[in-house]
Order: structure tokens, then C-alpha cells, then sequence
């Protein structure tokens, strides 16, 4: 900005603070300009480094090194989480209700609960008949199997030389049992993905918004300092001050509310609506990049909203409302509350608006304590503040 001053020197005006900052509309373009330029480098910057951890992360095999590939783990994590113990709690109610009591809807229920009682008796379905045991699970299927015969030197001891190294044996398996355990393996390993690409560009596009977004977090102290030199330079002294003061505990509070959304509200919140899921009987296939506007968006909306009892403050440092007056209008700003939770909130459901609302009524609370902490200006504030505007 200095080699720009050079240029209105010749502008003297005496009672004047920015006499030797003055610029032109035009220089204030080129000043915005250089800035902007300088702000996209350090994203370009951050950006870059963020695709070489990544890839140095996939030559170690280390999923955790790396910065938008694990950062896009955590934004999928809520809902894959939820969608695989949905899968499993489904599997396991079909052990409970079909597998482990043993018992198929069959129009002939008193021989079912017979064969049930004699399963309970002995214990086993060897115990059973070939008869009675299709009844129960129905036919059962051959699988081959290969089987190693170091597996029985436990049981018969050493094997012989000559001994075959494999057995191939065929297996009866139940395929509904079969299928229960493969289920439920699924569950334990955690290895199946369940958000879904529509196409092959999908998870590429995905990738590199996320990584954007990680470029643009890393480099943020240096992009926001550029555009606060352009526009701290054009503020006055008790301005700026606002801007110390507040700085701090909104940036606070914004990664208060994305952490509490992140890590509680989206978990919660997909876990209520696929409810709905298992209530009705679908299954949920959530595609990837629907998932990641609302895991990016909805985030984004708990930061701005929790920055309320900043906005009550300065409403009251001004003078326009008192702490008093947020205490007695509180039942208003509860309704006010309740509507801009619903209506910035971009899921159709009535959970996420109470998430938002429930800790924002809370904030609000809290704002009323601050103004009475922070009351409104004084006579000899306001004069000061007054004294430092040097008209321009």
C-alpha cells in the first residue's frame, strides 16, 4: 500500500489521520487486486501441500497422513457409521427373530413349535431329523470346501509323509445362515463403503472440493490477513478495536459450533432419520456427493449461528438493545430462534432444526449474561470515540 501513497502526496488535507494513506477509487481496485492475488497464492499454496501429504500418505500406506483424503474420512464417517450399524442391527434382529430361535413362518405352527421344543430339549440339530431340520431352516446346500491337513494334527497327531497336503470335501450349509454370518461379518469388519458415485468423475470432484476446503482452513490466517490489510487501513482507531475484541471468541465460538456438528449432530442426526428406514423397511443408499453439501453445509451453518451472543453484545455496546431487554423478550426470540433454525437447516426433517435451535437458545442465554458484563456506551466513551472520527 505504501507505493500507492506515493502517489497522493500532493492530497494534504491537515486535520486529517489518512492524509498520507488517501487513494482513488482506482488505486483502491488495484490495492483489492493485489491482495486478491496474494490470498489465491498462499490457497494455491496450502492446496499443493495438502495433495503431496496425500500422496505421500498412499506410498506409506498410512491413511492418517495426508489432508484432504483423512479430512474426507471424517466428513463420510458420520454417515457411514450410522448406515453400517443400521445394516447390522437389520442382521442381527434376523438372528434373533429367524436364525437363533430356529423357527420360519410355516402355515403348519404346531409342528414348528414341536421341533422347536425338541431342538430346545437336546440342544443340538444333530439331534434332529433330516425331516425336522428342513422344516426348520430349509433344504440345506452343498459347498466344497478345500480343507488343509495340518488342521487335524491337533486331533490325530502327526501326519505321514505320503499324507496329502489338502482334503476337498463337500459341505451342507443352511444359505439363510450362510448368508446371516456373511451379513454379520460385514458389520464387524467395517470394510464395506456404503456411500455410492454415480459416476467416475464423482469421487475426483468430491476429492478436490474437500481438499479445497482444507487449503482454504490451513491458509486461512494468511488469506484473511490479506483482506484485513486492505480493509483495517480504512478504519478508524475504535473500529479496529472492535475487530481485536471480537476476533478471538468468534472464531471461538464458529469452531465451537462446526465441532459440535461434526462430531454430535450429523452422527445424531442420521442415526433419527434412518429410523424412518428401518421403521418402513427401505434401504438407505446415500450417494457421496449429495452427502458432502449437506456434511459441508450444515457445519458451515452451526459456526454463523453460534456467533448470536457476539450480535447481542454489539447490539447492546450500541445501544440499540440492553440486557434487560433480551431477558424480557426472550419467549419472542425463542419463536425468532425456532424459525431460523428451520429455515437455514437444508434437511426437511424437524431433528436437525432442534439441534440447531437447542444450543443457539442456549448462546442466547448466555449473550444476555455477557451484556450485563458489557453494558452499553457511556457518555465519556461515546465522546472519546467521537474525538478520534476526524472527518475526511
Amino acid at each position: 500500500m505504501r507505493r500507492l501513497m506515493q502517489k497522493n502526496a500532493r492530497n494534504e488535507y491537515p486535520d486529517d489521520i489518512f492524509k498520507d494513506s488517501r487513494m482513488s477509487f482506482g488505486d483502491h481496485i488495484e490495492e483489492l487486486r493485489y491482495r486478491m492475488i496474494k490470498a489465491i497464492k498462499y490457497l494455491i499454496l496450502f492446496l499443493t501441500i495438502g495433495f503431496a501429504a496425500d500422496g505421500l500418505g498412499y506410498l506409506l500406506h498410512n491413511d492418517n497422513i495426508g489432508v484432504g483424503k483423512p479430512m474426507l474420512r471424517i466428513i463420510a464417517d458420520p454417515v457411514e457409521t450410522q448406515v453400517r450399524d443400521f445394516y447390522y442391527r437389520r442382521i442381527e434382529k434376523i438372528g434373533d427373530d429367524k436364525l437363533k430361535n430356529l423357527t420360519t413362518y410355516n402355515s403348519n405352527s404346531e409342528e414348528i413349535a414341536a421341533i422347536r421344543a425338541k431342538l430346545k430339549k437336546y440342544g443340538s440339530l444333530t439331534d434332529l431329523t433330516a425331516e425336522e431340520r428342513q422344516k426348520l431352516m430349509g433344504t440345506p446346500q452343498d459347498m466344497p470346501v478345500i480343507i488343509p491337513t495340518e488342521a487335524f494334527i491337533p486331533a490325530f497327531g502327526q501326519l505321514k509323509p505320503d499324507a496329502p497336503k489338502e482334503i476337498a470335501v463337500t459341505l451342507q450349509v443352511y444359505p439363510a445362515y450362510f448368508t446371516y454370518m456373511s451379513g454379520k461379518g460385514d458389520g464387524l469388519l467395517e470394510y464395506k463403503q456404503y456411500l455410492s458415485s454415480m459416476s467416475v468423475q464423482e469421487v475426483f470432484i468430491v476429492y478436490f472440493k474437500v481438499s479445497i476446503l482444507c487449503g482454504l482452513v490451513l491458509g486461512s490466517p494468511f488469506i484473511l490477513y490479506q483482506f484485513w490489510a486492505f480493509i483495517g487501513a480504512g478504519l478508524y482507531p475504535h473500529e479496529k478495536r472492535y475487530v481485536y475484541v471480537f476476533f478471538g471468541p468468534s472464531v471461538f465460538l464458529f469452531v465451537g459450533g462446526v465441532i459440535l456438528c461434526q462430531f454430535l449432530v450429523l452422527p445424531s442426526a442420521v442415526k433419527a432419520l434412518l429410523v424412518f428406514n428401518e421403521w418402513l423397511g427401505f434401504d438407505p443408499d446415500i450417494r457421496l456427493k449429495e452427502w458432502l453439501s449437506l456434511a459441508i453445509l450444515l457445519p458451515l451453518v452451526f459456526g454463523i449461528s453460534f456467533q448470536t451472543p457476539l450480535v447481542m453484545v454489539f447490539l447492546n455496546r450500541i445501544g440499540l438493545f440492553t440486557a434487560q431487554d433480551y431477558l424480557k423478550k426472550w419467549k419472542y426470540a425463542a419463536f425468532i430462534l425456532v424459525v431460523f433454525a428451520a429455515t437455514v437447516t437444508p434437511t426437511p426433517d424437524i431433528i436437525t432444526p432442534l439441534y440447531l435451535f437447542i444450543p443457539m437458545f442456549g448462546l442466547y442465554m448466555g449473550g444476555v449474561a455477557f451484556c450485563y458484563y458489557f453494558p452499553p456506551h457511556t457518555e465519556e466513551e461515546a465522546e472519546v470515540e467521537a474525538a478520534e472520527e476526524v472527518a475526511v
